[in-house]
């Protein structure tokens, strides 16, 4: 899928934006069962070919010890829009004041 300015310079600002906040608040132990592991290299932004969405490669999260996949979907206009698939099922990860609500 071909990258297009300026819409996809917001989208990974956002899933950064986002990445942030959840791996600050596991540092601060206030994200549950969550935890990360991260390479130490440059972010690594892929977007999904088939729906858009984008994740950070080398940004592994973890929910009670399970690798999971962390997502924020194209073009979505809420302030925290970063998702968790759990169970099959696509769960908000913040409310929109972006506090944690999937821990």
């Amino acid at each position: 899928m071909e990258r297009v300015l300026p819409r996809d310079a917001f989208n990974d600002g956002n899933i950064l934006k986002s990445i942030g906040a959840l791996t600050m608040a596991i540092e601060d132990k206030l994200a549950g069962k969550w935890t990360y592991e991260y390479d130490g290299l440059p972010f690594d932004i892929q977007q999904d070919e088939a729906d858009g969405s984008t994740s950070v490669k080398n940004v592994s999260f973890f929910f009670d010890g399970i690798p999971v996949s962390v997502s924020r979907p194209m073009n979505s206009r809420k302030s925290w829009p970063l998702y968790i698939l759990w169970n099959d099922e696509t769960e908000s990860i913040f409310n929109e004041e972006g506090q944690i609500i999937f821990k």
